[in-house]
């Protein structure tokens, strides 16, 4: 595609929380389309030839958007972006390409921007279904619940205020894993903007996929792993915005956990559930909290080189081997009283079939601890008999495995990896 270098160098993210309004919005305007439009839409692209663009069968562009979530309520503070979208030019855009403007708040003139030159095109300001031309930031999932209510009720689906949650978090994780992806080649393998964006399309029917997509409760272990998913990268999102100018984090090392997450399929999902914290007794919406993914994500911050190849995300050594970060806390002076939570997590561990072989696959565990490193031999001799199962398993090498599995502190495993 022939494409301006301007807007080939213009596709960066400005703030984390933009970008998030940014998709919110995007999914909107294609739900929007798939409830009211006769034609049918071939894909949506994020961060390409403008914040977002709706492709057609035959890649020609139906419409272009620029989303400015600012605080400015002064239309003047917008002229140069409206601008810019006006002179937007490029293969699969002609005279029928719609030009729309998103603002987050309510301007003193929303009256479209007509062209003044034969190198600029009409643009206006996007009207939501309520009548508004602007979307508030803390009315955009108010505004996404809606209009999803009405997609189901045109398609005579089942609704109720589980499955419209449960659709919209498929839904922005479908969005997670082009665009996230699209961020991660940029920042790791030195993609261009553009291309790296042009080259991930969400499909329409990736879209209504989402939107049809059923559960039967709160106690369906689909829903709940897509709301643990959900909840890791919504507060994976609130300490990205909190830190973006930060450097005492790894914003890379965050991304490029939040990218493994955004693309782990239900297995995956179900083993990192556990590993984070594995005296739960299963998967339960009570099984995780703000709290527990806050511990986790506290180790991905600080500590860089994660490794998302394979698995779950985790370190790695020469010496040491492997790391896996854990939501385990061991926060009890009393020393003995920290190992019998180690005692709990490690029976856990060993009776769970879906993830016991993180005893012997991984080297240390990191945890929220004030005690130094130490091995799980040494907890042993001070708490009792630790691993029954053991004495009848024919597999020594396993065996010694376990007992060498080490708990360390993110501070000490910090060190250790940062060596």
């Amino acid at each position: 595609m022939d494409v301006p270098k301007k807007i080939r160098d213009s596709s960066a993210i400005a703030s984390w929380s933009g970008f998030i309004y940014q998709g919110k919005v995007a999914l909107y305007h294609c739900i929007h389309l798939l409830n009211n439009e006769s034609y049918r839409p071939c894909n949506l692209k994020v961060e390409s030839l403008d914040d977002f663009v709706i492709y057609s069968q035959e890649d020609k562009a139906l419409s272009l958007h620029q989303v400015k979530a600012r605080v400015d309520s002064k239309r003047s503070a917008y002229n140069s972006a409206v601008q810019q979208a006006a002179e937007i030019a490029a293969y699969g855009i002609d005279k029928n390409t719609k030009r729309w403007f998103h603002v987050a708040r309510e301007l003193d003139d929303f009256s479209p921007f007509n062209p003044t030159n034969t190198t600029q095109n009409k643009v206006e300001f996007y009207r939501y279904n309520d009548g508004n031309q602007y979307l508030q930031l803390d009315q955009v999932n108010a505004k996404l619940e809606k209009v999803t209510s009405d997609y189901l009720a045109k398609a005579k689906l089942n609704s109720s205020p589980l499955l419209i949650q449960y659709k919209l978090a498929l839904l922005y994780t479908l969005l997670d894993t082009k665009v996230i992806s699209a961020h991660s080649k940029i920042h790791n393998e030195g993609e261009i903007k553009f291309n790296a964006a042009n080259k991930t399309p969400i499909l329409f029917t990736e879209i209504e996929e989402c939107l049809k997509s059923e559960v039967l409760d709160d106690t369906d272990e689909r829903m709940v792993l897509n709301r643990f998913k959900r909840n890791l990268l919504e507060r994976t999102d609130l300490l990205i915005e909190s830190n973006e100018t930060s450097s005492q984090i790894s914003l890379i090392d965050i991304l490029a956990c939040r990218n493994a997450i955004a693309h782990m399929d239900l297995s995956k999902l179900k083993r990192l559930y556990y590993a984070k914290k594995p005296n739960i007794a299963s998967v339960t919406v009570e099984g995780f909290s703000h709290d527990s993914v806050e511990n986790y994500m506290d180790i991905i911050a600080l500590i860089r080189k994660l490794v998302v190849a394979s698995d779950l995300p985790h370190y790695h050594q020469q010496i040491f081997g492997t790391y896996l970060p854990t939501a385990i806390q061991l926060k009890k002076i009393n020393e003995k009283l920290s190992l019998s939570e180690i005692q709990n997590n490690v029976e856990a561990l060993r009776e769970n079939s879906i993830i016991q072989d993180i005893l012997y696959e991984y080297n240390n565990l990191i945890v929220e601890m004030k005690h130094p490193p130490f091995p799980l031999s040494e907890a042993s001799k001070i708490t009792g008999k630790f691993i029954d199962v053991s004495e009848d398993d024919e597999d020594k090498n396993r065996l010694t495995k376990i007992h060498n599995v080490r708990f360390i502190s993110t501070e000490d495993a910090q060190g250790e990896l940062n060596d």
